[in-house]
């Protein structure tokens, strides 16, 4: 298997990062952003949340020092160890199990590299032009829901931005509520 790190790593730390795992997949399947936010209730739609979340946590962990960086690489392997899982249980046969997850980890390296510098420059309008882009993508009439979209990525990161290290490496942190 190819995502040794997170099934190479000591339960514990397996644990640590399936807790992560599952702060993202719970913010990211939030009802609000498919009903009110009209994200797509589709895989990709689904898929965009969950990076988009997964990029938040794995950008603020990197900045936790070597512990951190390791944590976020042990996260982005467990997030494409259980995608795989998913599109086998979808009927997936091994080749076109490679050749999706080729394209997925592609597709979340450039968002990952957008969102981290949209970030790093706190410039949330570039953000915005990413989730219509990525989120939004095969939506016609999305209204205002990037801008509240955005509004909440806003809230995350004032909440994790303010926080120290162990906030994250103790696995203090939770995504504000969505309201």
């Amino acid at each position: 298997m190819f995502f040794n790190s997170y099934t190479s790593s000591q339960l514990q730390k397996r644990d640590l990062i399936d807790s992560f795992y599952s702060k993202i997949v719970n913010v990211s399947r939030n009802r609000a952003f498919y009903d009110d936010l009209l994200v797509p209730d589709t895989i990709d739609g689904r898929f965009d949340l969950l990076v988009l979340f997964s990029i938040f946590l794995t950008y603020y962990l990197s900045r936790c020092g070597s512990q951190g960086r390791e944590l976020s690489q042990n996260l982005f392997d467990k997030i494409f160890l259980d995608l795989d899982l998913s599109l086998r249980e979808l009927g997936a046969g091994d080749a076109g199990v490679h050749i999706k997850i080729k394209q997925m980890i592609n597709l979340y390296m450039g968002r990952q590299q957008a969102y981290c510098d949209c970030l790093n420059n706190k410039d949330f309008k570039k953000l915005k032009k990413h989730i219509i882009k990525n989120v939004y993508r095969n939506v016609l009439d999305f209204g205002n829901s990037p801008n509240i979209l955005v509004k909440y990525c806003e809230k995350i990161h004032l909440e994790f931005d303010s926080k120290k290290e162990q906030y994250f490496l103790l696995n203090e942190f939770k995504f504000p509520n969505y309201e």
